[in-house]
């Protein structure tokens, strides 16, 4: 349920189960951030046109915090095979500065845009500056993950948050 508790091993996903929907639906897992990444492709192949389906959530967090570099810049590139020539998805770019690049934070995008209409996608990301240190895991989740928020969670009938 938490895309910030998935992890892959040999044996499929371990830690929480309900993360991710299948092993293939994992973009990268504990990426360095010392250069680009290039993902996986990820199968949508159950759907004519992915983005107009139910929200799809995405989940992209960060696994250890980043050093050095300025940003990263994360898009997601669309094919109509695996094997096929991968094109931007328009609305898909986004630059995430290094300061909100720590351990634990969401960053990218929430949900897949309406603009897909392709069945494989990858997400590209690109670093500026040097990156000395940071890891990131992207996936395709089955929900998404919202923190509480001040207010919103009650233990022993009181309010904490």
């Amino acid at each position: 349920m938490r895309c910030h508790r998935f992890h892959r091993s040999r044996a499929g996903i371990k830690g929480d189960s309900n993360a991710t929907l299948d092993d293939n639906l994992i973009f990268f897992e504990d990426a360095a951030l010392s250069g680009s990444i290039a993902s996986a492709p990820v199968p949508l192949t159950s759907l004519k046109k992915p983005g107009r389906a139910e929200p799809i959530c995405v989940c992209c967090r960060v696994m250890e915090t980043a050093q050095g570099g300025t940003s990263l810049t994360l898009k997601l590139q669309e094919s109509d095979t695996e094997t096929g020539t991968y094109a931007d998805v328009a609305g898909s770019s986004e630059t995430i500065p290094a300061a909100a690049l720590t351990k634990g934070n969401k960053v990218y995008l929430r949900w897949l845009p309406g603009a897909v209409a392709k069945s494989w996608l990858k997400c590209a990301v690109t670093a500026s500056g040097t990156f000395t240190a940071g890891k990131l895991t992207c996936a395709i989740v089955r929900e998404d993950d919202q923190p509480y928020e001040a207010g919103l969670y009650i233990d022993k009938g009181q309010v904490v948050g």
